[in-house]
C-alpha cells in the first residue's frame, strides 16, 4: 500500500473522469477501490481536488499566563527550554512541553536558533555510582571585567557537584592544593581523584616515578591519582562541560559564585534524571559516608 500525494490525487480523478475503472486506477496507485471512491467522492461534494493533510499535531498557541510563567522562570533560572520545562513542573506544578517553550524564548529573543542539526551520536554514559568516590578536576583560563584569570574547580564523578573551587592569577600546585583542603573540610576526602597531564598535576618528565608536590598531597590522604588518557578531552568530560557554562555565562552572572551556585543547586541536569546536584550527592552517599557526616554534625 503505497502513499498518495496531491498529484497523484488530482490524476487519479482526471483519469476516472476520462473513462478508467477504479480498480484499474487503485492497481496502478497501489491503494484500495474504497481509497478511490473515497476521493472520487470528496471531489463530487466541492467540485475541488481533495488536498491531503499536514501530518502530526496542530501547533497550540500559549496563552498570556503561561509566556509570563515562562519568561518569568528563564528570567530567575537562567535555564534551556528542557531543563525549564522540568523546573516549571516542579516549582509551579504546570507541564509546559519544552518545544513550546522554545517558541516563547525564540519569539522574545532569549534563544537562538540552530542552524546545523547534528546528527546524535552513541554514547554510554560512564559515571561512578556513589557520591565521593570520585572527583574530576581541572584548570581553566576565563577572562572577567576585561582580566585573564584562572579557574581551578573540582566536580564529584556521580552527582556533578562542585565541591571546591578557586579563582587565581596563575594557575599552580600550591593553588591547586589550597583548594582541595577546603574541599575536604567541608565534604571529607574522595577515594580517587581524576586529572589532565597538566603540570599543577603530575611531573613533565618521567611522570610514573617521579616526586611531584600533588601526588605527595595525595598519597598522604591514600587518594587514588587517575590520569586521563592523553589528547581524549571526554575523559574529564563532566568539568569540561561546567567550563563551558562558565564561559556562557560569566558575562550575566558576574561572578564564579554565582555560576557555581547555579549549577549545584539551581540547574536540573538530564544526566541526574532532571534532579539537582546538591540533593544527588547526599542520596547517592555509600551507608559508610552517611554514618561519618553524621558523627561529623553531631559532635560538631
Amino acid at each position: 500500500m503505497s502513499k498518495l500525494t496531491n498529484r497523484d490525487i488530482e490524476r487519479i480523478i482526471k483519469q476516472q473522469q476520462r473513462g478508467k475503472p477504479v480498480a484499474e486506477l487503485a492497481r496502478y496507485f497501489q491503494v484500495t477501490r474504497q481509497r478511490i471512491y473515497q476521493i472520487i467522492g470528496k471531489y463530487k461534494e466541492n467540485l475541488e481536488y481533495p488536498v491531503l493533510k499536514q501530518p502530526g499535531r496542530r501547533s497550540q498557541s500559549i496563552d498570556s499566563a503561561s509566556e509570563e510563567l515562562i519568561l518569568e522562570c528563564y528570567h530567575s533560572n537562567n535555564l534551556s527550554p528542557i531543563h525549564l520545562e522540568k523546573k516549571i513542573e516542579e516549582t509551579h506544578g504546570i507541564h509546559i512541553p519544552h518545544n513550546r517553550i522554545y517558541k516563547v524564548l525564540l519569539c522574545h529573543g532569549l534563544v537562538e536558533i540552530n542552524m546545523k542539526k547534528r546528527k546524535q551520536r552513541k554514547w554510554v554514559r560512564y559515571e561512578r555510582q556513589h557520591s565521593m568516590s570520585l572527583w574530576q578536576g581541572d584548570w581553566k583560563e576565563f577572562v572577567m571585567n576585561e582580566r585573564k584569570q584562572w579557574l581551578i574547580a573540582f566536580m564529584d564523578d556521580s552527582s556533578r557537584l562542585i565541591t571546591c573551587y578557586g579563582v587565581f592569577d596563575s594557575p599552580t600546585t600550591e593553588n591547586t592544593l589550597s583548594v582541595l583542603r577546603r574541599g575536604f573540610t567541608e565534604y571529607g576526602v574522595p577515594r580517587e581523584i581524576l586529572t589532565d597531564h597538566g603540570t599543577q598535576f603530575v611531573s613533565a618528565r618521567n611522570r610514573e616515578h617521579a616526586h611531584h608536590t600533588f601526588k605527595e598531597f595525595l598519597n598522604q590522604y591514600g587518594i587514588k591519582h587517575i590520569v586521563a588518557t592523553v589528547k581524549h578531552p571526554q575523559t574529564n568530560g563532566k568539568i569540561e562541560q561546567f567550563f563551558g557554562e562558565v564561559e556562557r555565562r560569566i558575562g550575566k552572572f558576574g561572578s564564579i559564585d554565582k555560576i557555581v551556585h547555579w549549577q549545584n543547586v539551581i540547574k536540573p541536569h538530564m544526566s541526574l534524571d532532571y534532579d539537582e546536584p546538591a540533593n544527588v550527592f547526599w542520596y547517592r552517599l555509600p551507608p559508610e559516608r552517611v554514618l561519618s557526616y553524621a558523627r561529623k554534625w553531631l559532635y560538631v
